[in-house]
Order: C-alpha cells, then structure tokens, then sequence
C-alpha cells in the first residue's frame, strides 16, 4: 500500500550555523572564476600598447605562485614610460627603439621574477648609464602590473569562499538538514 513520506529541505540560509559552515568549507568554486579577471587583463595590456600578450599566472600561497606576461611594447607605450620613468627630455628618438617582455627558460614558475625586459635601441646611440636608467624602470614597471594583476586573481579567488557569495551560489538549491544538496530527480 502507498505511504506518503515528508521531507524537509532548507536553504541555505535556514540551515543550522554549524552545518552552514560546513557547506561552505567544502564549497568548491567554478573552474572558469578566473576567466573574467584574466579578459580584463588582456583587455587592459591591450590598451595599455602590449602586442603579443601572454599571460600566465599560478596560485595561491605557494612558493613560485604569481603572475607574468610576456609581450612587445608599442612605439607609443615604450615612449611613454620613458619619458614617464627615465626622463622627460630624451636624448635619443625613442621611436627607434623596441622593448620586450620574456620569459625565462625556467618552466616550473610564472612569478614576475620569471620574465624580464630587453631593450634594443636600434640604430639609437644610447649611453650605459641611460641603458641601465631604462632597463631598471621597464623591470619596476612589469613588475608592478605583475603584482597588480596577482593581486587582482587572488582577491577575486578569496571573494569566491565569502559565505555571503556562497549564499549568491546557493540561491535556490534545496539541502537536507545535514547540509547535502536535496536532489528532486531521485
């Protein structure tokens, strides 16, 4: 004979403080968080004037975790940081110069200290002096973005384990007392 059993389902904010902690100890983020941030980032690095960008990063809290890229500088972003980080009144036509971004060939890391900055001033007569003064701000300058960009990854990654954005997640999902997802298709 049939019999009729009731079951009673919670969301996520109704379900006891212990239990709710649990659920979201054990939540695990989608692995597309990161697609957004790292979009943004080649948008900005595109705006920025860096032509064959690549961007590669690892983390979190790991020894080699970080972010890099790799990249040329445009004519106009590598006179910009010139005049910006070097000098104001350049002694030389920057426009006959190059820059570039590259990795090192060490494959287990991708932390900013993984890539470094070239310069070639082309036909440009360029002092020792100015060489290092250029190299040294291209370094400060990829390393900032490189930390701003980490940054930017691992604040986004700390955001997805908030209780208030697992909540967001949650929205709508059904759990038993115990604090597993209820499946109506049993």
């Amino acid at each position: 004979m049939p019999q009729l059993h009731t079951i009673q389902t919670f969301t996520f904010s109704e379900l006891p403080e212990d239990i709710r902690q649990e659920v979201v100890e054990a939540y695990e983020p989608s692995d597309y968080w990161d697609e957004w941030v790292i979009d943004a980032i080649k948008e900005e690095a595109a705006e920025l004037g860096i032509e064959d960008f690549d961007f590669q990063y690892s983390g979190f809290w790991s020894q080699g975790d970080g972010a890099s890229f790799t990249g040329t500088l445009s004519t106009e972003l590598l006179t910009s940081l010139l005049k910006e980080k070097v000098n104001d009144d350049l002694s030389f036509n920057s426009t006959e110069c190059t820059a570039q971004i590259d990795r090192k060939s060490y494959p287990h890391y991708v932390h900013e200290n993984m890539v470094y900055a070239s310069f070639d001033s082309g036909d440009e007569s360029v002092s020792d002096e100015d060489r290092d003064a250029i190299l040294t701000a291209l370094e400060e300058w990829k390393n900032e973005l490189c930390s701003k960009w980490y940054r930017q990854l691992r604040e986004t990654y700390d955001a997805e384990f908030e209780e208030e954005r697992i909540a967001e997640e949650f929205e709508g999902t059904r759990f038993l007392r115990n604090g597993k997802v209820f499946d109506f298709n049993f």
